[in-house]
């Protein structure tokens, strides 16, 4: 009988703590799954080509729903905001990749902005780096586009360490000096970096695009590592596409095809019909904005990167001048 009331007594305090306050897990990979899509507003130099092509609607490409069956993210030890650690970089994952403070671009209002009940933040606030290791997303119909990101950066079909990391972190509710135990929940960024490989369609002979801003995903609530929910990208910056290659006279390498003005990351998501749905549903609810250039956008500087309001010069004198509510089409 002592056992028995033992055993409902530790139930009874197991039931009275919070089930998402957790410590963070120790240096490592969390091998999972995720689905992916994106929205990209072509430039008008190039919009013609797009006519006819599947997901086109005026100025917006939409890509399919992607999969990817082995996304790995690499985390770092537990560290503290602001300290020798974070500003020098630790190892991240198996991989060991140095992950420093200056290598990060962290989203407005990062960790509090979005984050659902009690958030503090500031120096000495329990964080770990991150990084998206690997991603290869696929069309879950079946060839391109392919999203490619980590190892898979610099080629479709050899797994090698990529020449640009796609870094991230994810910092604490808890607020300067919080203790491990209450880890969980926390907020959490990447700046990715990635290579998409477009099919043929339309007018479009196909091509390999990537960013050199990077496309910063964010989300305020994971309550457990790896989580299951979905990144979504900061809107408040302007991310350039850009043609790796040339295809003369159609465009130079480095010419920009448009803007992602929406892009989802669904970790932890498989590729199930009610998973599918689920994340599917979730992205149609997402609104975007668009932007507003003053001239032809090509050859844009790598480093151009702007926020809402903000003005970015290329070489050629073209500018982001706006970012609003997008204008489509009807279909």
């Amino acid at each position: 009988m002592k056992r028995i009331f033992a055993a409902i007594a530790v139930i009874t305090l197991l039931a009275a703590i919070p089930a998402c306050a957790q410590q963070f897990p120790a240096l490592g990979d969390d091998n999972t799954s995720s689905l992916g899509s994106f929205k990209i507003q072509v430039t008008n130099q190039f919009a013609g080509m797009f006519a006819g092509c599947p997901g086109w609607n005026s100025p917006i490409l939409t890509s399919p729903t992607m999969y990817d069956p082995a996304t790995k993210v690499g985390r770092s030890n537990a560290l503290l905001d602001g300290s020798a650690a974070d500003t020098a970089g630790v190892q991240v994952g198996t991989a060991g990749t140095i992950v420093s403070e200056n290598m990060l671009s962290a989203p407005p209002g990062f960790p509090c902005q979005g984050a659902t009940g009690a958030c503090a933040s500031g120096a000495n606030t329990r964080e770990i780096h991150t990084e998206v290791r690997s991603l290869k997303m696929v069309n879950l119909g079946g060839g391109s586009p392919v999203v490619r990101a980590g190892v898979w950066y610099d080629s479709a079909t050899v797994q090698q360490p990529p020449s640009r990391v796609s870094p991230g972190e994810v910092e604490s509710h808890s607020g300067p000096g919080g203790a491990a135990a209450n880890d969980l929940p926390a907020s959490s960024f990447f700046d990715i970096f990635v290579q998409v490989d477009m099919p043929a369609c339309g007018g479009f002979p196909g091509a390999t695009v990537y960013n050199t801003v990077p496309l910063i995903v964010k989300n305020p609530n994971l309550t457990a590592l790896p989580p299951r929910v979905v990144y979504l990208h900061d809107t408040s910056t302007v991310v350039p596409i850009l043609f790796k290659n040339a295809n003369p006279p159609q465009w130079n390498a480095n010419d920009i095809l448009g803007y992602f003005v929406l892009a989802g990351h669904g970790i932890g998501f498989t590729n199930s019909q009610s998973d599918v749905n689920e994340f599917n549903t979730f992205m149609s609810q997402q609104k975007f904005t668009c932007v507003t250039t003053s001239g032809t956008a090509s050859a844009v500087a790598p480093t151009s990167k702007t926020n809402t309001g903000a003005k970015t010069n290329g070489p050629n004198g073209e500018a982001v001048i706006a970012i609003s509510p997008c204008q489509v089409s009807p279909q």
